[in-house]
């Protein structure tokens, strides 16, 4: 059947549930299981998905079934309809037990470890019949979670460029140091640029994060390249494995300052406009935010307000 403007899709969700089981079980076997129907329930199913959408969905062999590239796309777009129907009636649940509102939140790592914390927990005593979920992310995430309206709100380290059509409010300025073991050539200096630390190891975050991201963009623009000799998942793990000697590392001044001593670290300043980095607030649009969400970007900004 062609689709055509004067007749649009009608896809009902249990068949798109079924056929998300298909392409992540790769067998209309194994799936058949996963949602408890025979196979030949689950075969139907596609087969008339695949009349109704007008192009084969899935390419079928002896072991097991691939989506056709028809059949990824609906796969993906079934996926996130079915996240979104699950949130829906997650937050109607809540509403039935009594809790008021839901807030959905993605943020990056260093708002999660250093601003966020006391700030939600000052939130929920005021509002306790407010739930907010919260997500860590890499910056870039958390912007493709906002622009998809997985998440109501963000916090992240981006740049106006990268944040398209989105909306924006400013947050905190999050100022990055360079940490040297005690011992270290460099570590009785106060300031340096960036690009006399390029000889030296790097302790750093995972790949894809920002922080690592402006580091390398900062080798880059003078033609070199970032030695990066251990990867580790926190700021605890850069700050032990710097102590230890393994190396430099780059983080936020408030992941370090209170661990110099104990962690066998020294602190240098960064002489570079990038080392002020600016964490905002985003999403879609602030005025159709839902009520729990629009007071707690009101509580995080009076949070900042009255913080020393």
């Amino acid at each position: 059947m062609r689709v055509t403007e004067s007749r649009p899709l009608r896809f009902d969700i249990e068949s798109l549930r079924i056929f998300v089981a298909v392409i992540e079980e790769g067998s209309i076997a194994a799936a058949s299981g996963r949602m408890h129907l025979v196979a030949s329930a689950v075969s139907k199913r596609v087969s008339d998905l695949e009349v109704e959408a007008g192009t084969p969905l899935l390419y079928r062999h002896s072991r097991g079934v691939q989506p056709t590239a028809a059949g990824e796309a609906l796969y993906h777009h079934a996926k996130r309809l079915i996240e979104h129907l699950q949130q829906i009636s997650d937050e109607l649940s809540e509403y039935s037990q009594g809790l008021r509102g839901h807030a959905r939140i993605h943020v990056n790592f260093t708002a999660m470890v250093l601003y966020l914390p006391a700030a939600l927990h000052s939130f929920l005593r005021a509002n306790p019949q407010v739930r907010i979920d919260m997500v860590e992310k890499t910056s870039d995430e958390v912007v493709q979670a906002i622009a998809s309206g997985i998440a109501d709100l963000g916090v992240c380290a981006a740049t106006r460029d990268a944040l398209g059509g989105l909306q924006v409010r400013p947050y905190r300025l999050d100022k990055l140091v360079l940490i040297v073991p005690q011992a270290h050539r460099l570590a009785e200096r106060t300031h340096i640029a960036f690009d006399e630390t390029l000889d030296e190891d790097f302790v750093c975050m995972p790949y894809g994060t920002s922080i690592p991201k402006l580091c390398r963009a900062a080798a880059e623009r003078v033609g070199r390249r970032l030695r990066v000799r251990i990867e580790v998942t926190s700021f605890e793990g850069v700050r032990n494995m710097v102590g230890a000697g393994l190396g430099v590392g780059v983080l936020p001044e408030g992941s370090v300052l209170p661990y110099v001593e104990s962690a066998g670290i020294r602190v240098i300043e960064l002489e570079e406009p990038w080392a002020l980095r600016p964490l905002v607030i985003i999403a879609r649009n602030f005025d159709t935010l839902p009520m729990p969400a629009r007071i707690l970007v009101d509580h995080l900004l009076n949070d900042v307000a009255v913080s020393p």
